[in-house]
């Protein structure tokens, strides 16, 4: 039986461990607003809600566990809890049982320090693809896109890093990339979607790089490297018929705060 490895940095660091082809790997987000201490927020997760985590991947109740936090709005988080299967997210009960706490020993966190709350809804996406490097992404820029075409997006984005990322990691410290579909959130209206329903990551070593990378620059000719990888892909987009896979796209800045890969 054909087998494949996964294996994916920081965000995407998890080996999926000889994964048969068609399994369906899946990650839950589950968006937070802090107020109070962040330093004790953060102290709270690494200390506490990590080993829990941990245990719960050693258990079989879930696959990985990612804490982000936004580069621009520092009180807000994200979560993102990784299943190997739909039958695991089915039977999935929760992470953080109070017997696996004195299980383990753990100090629980001074909880009035700070509080916190939901900020949509926590949906679910499939893992679709990813391209890794040889080095870890300690940020990474989230692209939320509203696609009308599912098959037109998968495609795009398969090409992208084919044609593009793994180019590219040969030089570029840190980049790794992935992409997936929502599974839980696919709203439309007269034909065009209403919320975001397909995802990417592209990764980057430090921030300073990740800006470097985005900002203008008065001479783009001069990453002649890159230009040319990149008209490649635009060439092959436009014999497919692939450029216009999205209607609309967000784009977030996250560090990586903690992961349990």
């Amino acid at each position: 039986m054909k087998k494949i490895v996964f294996v994916l940095y920081t965000l995407f660091i998890c080996s999926f461990s000889y994964a048969q082809e068609n399994q369906i790997f899946l990650m839950r987000f589950h968006e937070m607003e802090i107020t109070g201490d962040q330093n004790e927020f953060i102290s709270a997760n690494k200390n506490y809600f990590k080993p829990l985590a941990k245990q719960a991947i050693e258990d079989k109740k879930w696959a990985g566990w990612d804490m982000l936090q936004s580069v621009t709005e520092s009180n807000k988080y994200i979560f993102i809890h990784y299943f190997s299967s739909p039958k695991q997210y089915e039977e999935f009960k929760g992470a953080f049982d109070s017997d696996v706490v004195e299980k383990l020993g753990l100090k629980s966190p001074n909880w009035d320090a700070f509080k916190w709350k939901t900020t949509a809804p926590m949906e679910i996406y499939q893992i679709v693809s990813v391209a890794n490097g040889d080095s870890k992404s300690n940020y990474w820029v989230k692209n939320d896109f509203k696609f009308n075409n599912r098959q037109k997006f998968i495609d795009n984005n398969k090409l992208w890093g084919e044609l593009v990322v793994k180019k590219m990691q040969k030089s570029v410290k840190g980049m790794n990339w992935g992409f997936g579909i929502n599974l839980t959130s696919d709203n439309f209206e007269n034909g065009e979607a209403v919320s975001f329903n397909g995802i990417s990551f592209d990764g980057a070593y430090s921030l300073q790089e990740l800006l470097t990378n985005r900002a203008h620059k008065e001479n783009p000719e001069s990453n002649d490297s890159f230009n040319k990888i990149y008209q490649k892909f635009i060439n092959e987009i436009q014999k497919k018929e692939l450029g216009n896979f999205s209607t609309a796209k967000k784009t977030t800045i996250w560090k990586v705060i903690d992961t349990t890969w």
